[in-house]
């Protein structure tokens, strides 16, 4: 497992250059999973939550993408790691039970919440310039 992740880290993309120091170049990562890099700034249909960004900090050449979430836009400390499937991150929310679904549109990130009881939240977000 550990050689699996080291592995999948050599292969993302940076966004961050003082943070890949030494890192022996990067692959090409398709298009349809570069698209998602970036932070994200939008608000959800339902709820009082304000601003939240997604940050996407890195997709590797498999399309695995490093994911983190907050209502802020300093870099989270966890991050969780997600494959790209068919232009679509699709994973756990933080409610048990709940799904989470990300898709790239145009210039926006669409993001649909689902929990088990049906509830139904959605949001889309923008590329957050610098201070946003």
């Amino acid at each position: 497992m550990a050689h699996k992740m080291h592995r999948l880290l050599l292969a993302a993309v940076c966004l961050v250059p003082h943070l890949c120091l030494g890192q022996e170049g990067t692959r090409s990562v398709p298009p349809e999973c570069a698209r998602f890099l970036g932070l994200w700034s939008g608000t959800l249909s339902l709820g009082f939550y304000g601003k939240q960004r997604i940050h996407v900090t890195q997709v590797s050449d498999q399309c695995v993408a490093t994911l983190a979430y907050s209502p802020t836009e300093a870099m989270p400390e966890s991050s969780s790691q997600i494959p790209i499937q068919a232009g679509v991150m699709t994973f756990a929310c933080s409610v048990p039970g709940s799904t989470c679904r990300l898709e790239v549109k145009e210039d926006a990130l669409h993001l649909t919440v689902t929990t088990p009881s049906g509830f139904v939240n959605t949001g889309v977000f923008r590329k957050a310039p610098p201070g946003q």
